[in-house]
């Protein structure tokens, strides 16, 4: 966010001219200040209707607000408002298609070209859609994003969270701390603090770019007060403010909340007031230009009511009307949002209304309510100290070096004995969750239910398998929580002697500790009364184009920002309605497993890069996230990822013990059991890549005769690490590889000798020679640098926990070592 700019007008006023209260209703001064106001708002009756001072303003300010458009883009999140919109920008393969070609903010569609049909709709002909590579989609994106949030204003001031949003973020930007306070429930405070947490800088903006354009229009035409008008009613038996009872005649100091509109127009706010029916006043207000936030052709304000909206201020208020109120049956039909009630005004006083922080607030602290989880107890299951993974795992846990796929957070804190057994973790989770047989707080038994299940849902629910793409987030899949999320201390819970003693006896006096959460970490310590949930993240735009559709048949008056919310996936409710055997898998799935399943449902391109705009907490696709299901990576295909995920493990355990020069009788017995079982894998891994496995066998050729040579008592230093160093070496190099390796006898690495005769053949038919298919469709990610690469990887080696699409599953065939 820019530095904020200095106030106009900025030499302060008498306290005498700013209490000045406005003169008598029938007064030459008020019929003045009636017609300055009415061509203020109207321009001098240039602009005529509401659409067109719209238009004005919101081109206005998208072009002026300093907001990047993903910033923009976020903080209107919507009904008309998704991901792809700001993710596919810049992407020739896709083009907006407005909703209305007179006033393209109301929306776009985001369509692939292949979805565009312009015969039997209009609306995609060539010259009705934006390609997404050229300028004018950014600009028309931010046009709809403006008008999106200047929706939420026109929805209702107070009645939905976004709007709430906004008058907080007013408050802090100008610096008001004396105003009307509203009062919401923990639902309502938890949905403001998210519009916050993701978009206070947008909203700033906002804001404060609609004051910059305001005043330099009121300068421009030499204005220095208004005077305004605002209607307000109670329903019967409601708390009322304690002016409410005043005269007609009196004045008084009365608090607002952070931004009101006013009328121009007494007329407008009486003839509102009879609408309402209830008893009800009319207040009247001369305000100074300074307090004047925007107009209808600089932002906010209705112009069919003559509206602006102005920031709260010391003002004198001067009760101007007062209705006794009629009966209920006599009044007018309201609209739905003016039905809509999220909370109301806190007219017990005013002060500083600004919340609590979120992080502090107790609406934001789960207090216990709803089910009572208990997690799936995961015991008894023994480490195989011939198992690839289990060895590493017992060395591991018996204080030597970590592998590179052992669980670490951003500090570098790798997870301990002492961490596991105070988490009541069974070491084997670890194993599995290295080599993606299943997320922790599952066996690998049941994950293959959990995904298979998962996908037939939604299959019933009319979304096809290759229309969606599933990711596991959180400590589910990595262990620890994000970068948002902090383990405390003990002076940080000086409230809280239980979970301090509880953190004792975890640490006792070590500094050395996770800087983020562990999987149940604050359940274990007391702090939270749920363990970890399991966080899915569901991509598909094929879902979310269903769900509107539902959400527009079963809502439509309920404010569209609803629809998304800040965070850019779908309500929950939404999903429940729209998707009502996800639901169904998602209920079944948190009894069996005792913890809860939070599904967020996304747009295709997913959660949107907060990185482009400077945030360090960001859910976008990366490398690393564990993927259940995609296009990419099918489900049913996760055996072979899970083998290439071994193989690769493979290859580093045993670079890395040459490396440190323990290959020797005592180990190489393992490693000649694990070669054997490499091949096996590779059967799975390559099968029907021709390429990859005949480089497999080439170096699995070479590795067996390095292991052979270290059983011998060969100096490891004298020995290839990697089977490429030995293929890649020159001849005299090999020579004198060869020697080492087996005196008197060179292997060829042109001709595979025993690991060739008897390693098996691939399961499908191998494919036609330079057919150029790699391993799954991509290429895995490298490790380290210094590593080389694995056989058949097609020059990069991966790490088990280095790309999202090398995870999860059973193997197909009980020769699969875990």
């Amino acid at each position: 966010m820019p530095p904020r700019s200095p106030e106009p007008n900025e030499q302060p006023e008498s306290a005498t001219e700013r209490h000045v209260p406005p003169p008598a209703q029938d007064s030459p001064e008020r019929e003045h200040q009636q017609r300055i106001g009415e061509a203020l708002l109207s321009d001098d009756g240039r602009i005529q209707n509401t659409p067109q001072a719209k238009t004005i303003a919101i081109e206005a300010l998208a072009r002026r607000m300093r907001s990047l458009t993903p910033e923009l883009v976020v903080a209107a999140f919507g009904l008309n408002v998704g991901t792809d919109m700001v993710e596919r920008l810049g992407d020739h393969r896709y083009v907006l298609a407005p909703f209305n070609e007179q006033y393209p903010s109301m929306g776009a569609d985001v369509l692939h070209i292949d979805e565009l049909d312009p015969e039997s709709e209009p609306r995609h002909a060539p010259d009705k859609v934006v390609r997404m590579d050229r300028p004018e989609a950014d600009a028309l994106v931010r046009q709809i994003a403006v008008s999106e949030v200047m929706g939420a204003w026109a929805y209702g001031s107070n009645n939905n969270a976004r709007a709430l949003a906004i008058q907080e973020v007013t408050q802090e930007e100008f610096d008001r701390p004396q105003v009307l306070g509203w009062d919401m429930d923990p639902e309502t405070r938890d949905d403001v603090n998210i519009e916050l947490l993701y978009s206070r800088d947008a909203f700033r903006d906002f804001v404060r770019t609609q004051y910059e354009m305001t005043q330099e229009v009121l300068a421009e035409r030499g204005i220095s007060e208004l005077i305004g008008y605002r209607a307000l009613t109670w329903a019967e038996g409601a708390p009322r403010p304690e002016w409410a009872d005043q005269e007609v005649g009196s004045s008084f100091q009365a608090l607002h909340r952070p931004l009101e509109s006013w009328s121009a127009d007494r007329q407008v706010a009486a003839d509102w007031l009879e609408t309402r029916g209830g008893p009800g006043v009319i207040l009247a207000e001369r305000m100074p230009a300074e307090d004047i936030l925007s107009v209808p052709l600089t932002g906010m304000g209705y112009l069919g009511q003559k509206e602006w909206v102005a920031l709260s201020g010391e003002r004198t208020t001067l009760m101007d009307g007062v209705s006794v109120g009629r009966s209920r049956e006599h009044a007018a039909e309201r609209t739905a949002a003016s039905s809509v009630n999220v909370g109301g005004p806190a007219l017990g006083g005013g002060g500083d209304a600004l919340p609590e922080d979120p992080t502090n607030s107790p609406d934001a602290q789960d207090q216990g309510s709803g089910p009572q989880w208990q997690p799936l107890e995961i015991t008894g299951h023994q480490l195989n100290p011939t198992d690839l993974f289990d060895h590493q795992t017992i060395r591991t846990l018996d204080g030597e070096q970590h592998p590179d796929w052992w669980p670490r957070d951003d500090s570098g804190y790798a997870i301990s004995k002492r961490d596991l057994d105070f988490l009541g973790i069974d070491p084997v989770q670890i194993k599995w969750l290295a080599s993606k047989e299943a997320p922790m707080g599952m066996t690998p038994e049941l994950y293959d239910q959990f995904g298979t299940e998962l996908l037939e849902a939604l299959q019933r629910d009319g979304v096809p398998p290759d229309q969606v793409d599933i990711r596991l987030k959180g400590t589910g899949s990595g262990f620890f929580s994000g970068i948002h999320k902090e383990l405390p201390r003990e002076e940080d819970i000086p409230d809280n002697p239980e979970a301090a003693n509880r953190m004792r006896e975890w640490f006792g006096d070590s500094g050395e500790r996770p800087k983020r959460r562990p999987h149940d970490s604050m359940w274990r310590l007391g702090l939270e009364s749920v363990p970890s949930d399991f966080d899915l993240d569901i991509n598909s735009t094929h879902m979310i184009r269903a769900a509107r559709k539902h959400w527009k048949e079963q809502h439509p008056d309920r404010y569209s920002g609803d629809f998304m919310g800040g965070h850019g996936y779908l309500d929950k409710g939404a999903v429940k309605g729209a998707f009502p055997n996800l639901a169904g898998w998602a209920d079944k799935w948190e009894n069996k497993l005792g913890r809860e399943i939070s599904v967020g449902a996304f747009e295709s391109s997913g959660p949107v890069n907060a990185t482009k705009f400077g945030r360090s907490l960001s859910g976008h696709f990366r490398s690393t996230d564990w993927i259940i299901h995609n296009s990419d990576q099918p489900w049913a295909e996760r055996s072979k990822s899970q083998a290439q995920t071994w193989l690769s493990e493979y290859w580093n355990h045993a670079q890395d013990l040459i490396e440190r020069g323990e290959l020797t009788a005592e180990t190489a017995p393992t490693m000649l059991k694990l070669h054997s079982q490499a091949d096996r894998m590779a059967t799975v891994a390559y099968a029907g890549q021709d390429e990859q496995f005949m480089e497999h066998v080439r170096n699995q050729t070479v590795q067996k005769a390095v292991f052979q040579a270290g059983q011998l008592g060969v100096d490891n230093a004298a020995l290839p690490s990697h089977p490429e160093q030995f293929l890649s070496a020159t001849d005299e190099e090999k020579k004198r590889y060869a020697a080492s390796m087996r005196p008197g006898k060179t292997p060829d690495a042109g001709k595979p000798t025993d690991t060739a005769k008897t390693a098996p053949r691939p399961q499908r038919r191998l494919s036609p020679p330079g057919s150029g298919k790699t391993a799954h469709g991509t290429q895995m990610a490298p490790r380290l640098q210094r590593r080389l690469s694995p056989p058949g990887s097609g020059g990069t080696k991966p790490s088990p926990t280095s790309d999202g699409r090398q995870n999860q599953g059973q193997g197909e065939s009980s020769d699969m070592e875990r």
